[in-house]
């Protein structure tokens, strides 16, 4: 039993945060406690804290904490070495949400904070995570004290419970740009060298905003494309930060990017927070970045939501979500300090000196259309004219485009990605003109992948755009095609400007009907019959997703929600018969959704238990978790608690 208990606890922390990973630490920690064994008490306990501090449940973790130190003073023999390193570690994370919750009151934090003090001296550790701790509560509450607090902590001694020197480093940049002393936070965030999982992101958003209204748009440009790629996606780790990086973009004079990160990336952000200190944290860097454009207050937002239609719906949206949550955590802490950030972001303004023009952005705003037929590639082929590599025209030239080619290519490999993006455009207009209409349609394709790693999405969508109709009038393979609508759809989708994508992707799938192999031997038949389901299928779960992620205007006729859940209920039935079983998990988890957003319960739970066995099967341990966590979510919402109850067990 006890090899069973430590094999369960370890398989409990290799889940992804999240309600799976949450429920099944509660379900645990409730059978230790009941049925033993009491040693591995306080290590289900401990790690039931961690499950809730970071799953946006860190009000949970007070009362599971304090369970812990009550068994650390009733039987201290129960914690062995490890027990106690993560006792005291851990510490700090329930420390550090003591400002973020509005319930806690100034006395009961002051008084844990001088309790984990106590404990730490008494224990003969050192304290370099409680200085920190009380700097984190004088700045979070806004205390006159906050600057006395920092300096003290980083000029005391480290000990093993110190944060890592990265976050050191995080944390203070945070402090200086909250504190407007962006000078001290540009110098500071510079020496920025360590990683962790929320470092060097953090440091870079707020960093790119220091240095925007410090004057320096270009390199506050380059940092935040840092951070951005730093970025891991978590919705949750990063509320502030992701604030700081609406507010450059916008104050930058880039609106509709941060617009378009804001609903694309963080669709959830506006309206769910991980506390409500750090939801308000948000807010105030989106609320300075709308305030500086309400001179564009009818600019659409691209939000689906009637009350963010435009800019200045947005803006008067966001200031009364940040004003309730401001008053009760100000009177809690018995200051102004989050009234007055929310006047200084009421009267934010774009910066003089503006982000730089984009450079990725080939030739004129647009990308020439097709003027060459395919026949202007077997003209070229029959004069000996040709197009790369070592291939040479009828003088024995190599034609222009290989060496395009060859520096575009170059340029990939070094990483540079926005000027690899404009040597394969430049490129791919040398195909054309050379007559190579394919291959330009490949290169075309090269550029927006690299002008979407750049983070040029506006250039990456023509280029998309251009790439098609030249893949298609150049006969490329059909597998080719399908690899580009692929790639395409969630740049489209961020774009907020998906009809022509899902009208290419629509074209494209209705060209798959029922494999003909007649005229070929029964082996190559097979094979081709296979790779045509194979192509169907990735086309049916393109345009699944890319229909339910377009807004119903952006939706050609016919391309509808049901559309998008038979698309993606096709898609997992076709992946599952190649022997795809994760593709298939996939599709059948985007159907559970769609079929739970359309109020279909008893389908959205078939479709979502059978991506939960699709992921078993495959052993995709996180996508697993994921999935059992919104299907946990949908079988309580809807009365199900012992349908949940086993699906818990089974994890």
């Amino acid at each position: 039993m006890t090899e069973d208990i430590a094999r369960e606890l370890a398989s409990v922390r290799r889940m992804p945060y999240g309600t799976a990973r949450t429920a099944t630490a509660e379900a645990l920690t409730r059978r230790i406690e009941t049925e033993g064994p009491k040693e591995y008490l306080a290590e289900a306990l401990l790690d039931l804290v961690e499950a809730y501090s970071f799953a946006d449940e860190g009000a949970k973790s007070f009362v599971v904490f304090a369970r812990a130190l009550r068994l650390w003073d009733e039987s201290p023999e129960l914690f062995d070495a490890s027990d106690e390193q993560n006792l005291f570690w851990e510490f700090k994370w329930v420390a550090s949400d003591l400002s973020e919750y509005p319930q806690i009151t100034a006395p009961q934090a002051e008084a844990f904070l001088a309790d984990m003090e106590r404990r730490f001296t008494l224990a003969g550790h050192g304290l370099s995570s409680v200085r920190m701790s009380w700097f984190r509560w004088a700045w979070h509450a806004g205390r006159p004290d906050a600057e006395v607090q920092r300096i003290a902590w980083i000029t005391g001694l480290r000990d093993e419970f110190e944060d890592c020197a990265a976050c050191t480093i995080g944390q203070q940049v945070d402090f200086f740009v909250d504190s407007e002393r962006t000078a001290e936070a540009v110098t500071l965030g510079q020496t920025q060298q360590d990683r962790c999982n929320l470092e060097p992101a953090r440091t870079r958003y707020a960093l790119s905003l220091a240095l925007l209204l410090e004057g320096d748009p270009v390199a506050a440009e380059r940092v935040h494309k840092q951070a951005v790629a730093a970025d891991d996606g978590d919705i949750t780790d990063f509320p502030a930060a992701r604030g700081h990086g609406f507010e450059m973009l916008a104050r930058g004079g880039r609106i509709e990017q941060a617009l378009r990160i804001l609903r694309s990336d963080y669709p959830d952000a506006l309206r769910k927070g991980a506390s409500p200190a750090l939801h308000l944290r948000f807010y105030v860097g989106v609320l300075a970045g709308l305030s500086a454009n309400l001179d564009r207050g009818e600019l659409e937002t691209g939000f689906a939501e009637p009350e963010w239609r435009t800019v200045a719906e947005l803006h008067a949206w966001v200031l009364a979500a940040a004003q309730r949550l401001a008053g009760p955590l100000d009177a809690r802490n018995g200051t102004r300090m989050y009234a007055e950030h929310i006047d200084r972001s009421l009267a934010a303004q774009r910066v003089a000196a503006q982000l730089p023009e984009s450079a990725s952005v080939i030739g004129s705003t647009a990308v020439p259309t097709v003027t060459a037929a395919p026949e202007v590639a077997v003209e070229a082929a029959a004069t000996g004219t040709t197009a790369v590599g070592d291939e040479v025209d009828g003088a024995g030239r190599a034609p222009e485009s290989a060496a395009a080619l060859a520096h575009a290519e170059t340029l990939a490999s070094r990483g540079q990605h926005g000027e690899a993006a404009r040597g394969y455009a430049s490129a791919a207009e040398l195909l054309e003109r050379e007559g190579w209409l394919g291959r330009a349609g490949i290169a075309y394709a090269e550029a927006a992948q690299h002008a979407a790693e750049d983070q040029d999405e506006e250039a990456a969508h023509a280029l998309f755009a251009a790439a098609l109709p030249r893949l298609r009038a150049g006969e490329a393979e059909p597998e080719v095609r399908v690899a580009v609508l692929t790639a395409w759809a969630p740049v489209a989708a961020r774009m907020s400007d998906a009809t022509g994508h899902l009208t290419a992707t629509a074209d494209e799938l209705s060209e798959y009907g029922e494999f003909d192999g007649s005229d070929m031997t029964e082996e190559l038949a097979e094979r081709r019959r296979l790779a045509w389901i194979a192509q169907r299928a990735e086309l049916r779960d393109t345009l699944a997703r890319s229909i339910s992620a377009a807004l119903p205007a952006q939706r050609p006729a016919g391309l509808t929600a049901e559309r998008a859940l038979s698309e993606a209920s096709l898609a997992g039935e076709e992946y599952a018969q190649l022997g795809r079983i994760g593709d298939a998990a996939h599709a059948f988890w985007l159907a559970g959704k769609l079929q739970r957003e359309a109020g279909a319960t008893g389908e959205a739970v078939w479709a979502l238990e059978s991506a939960f066995e699709g992921f078993t099967i495959a052993r995709s341990r996180d996508a697993r978790a994921e999935v059992a966590s919104e299907l946990i979510e949908l079988l309580r919402a809807s009365g199900q608690d012992e349908r949940a109850e086993q699906l818990i067990a089974e994890l």
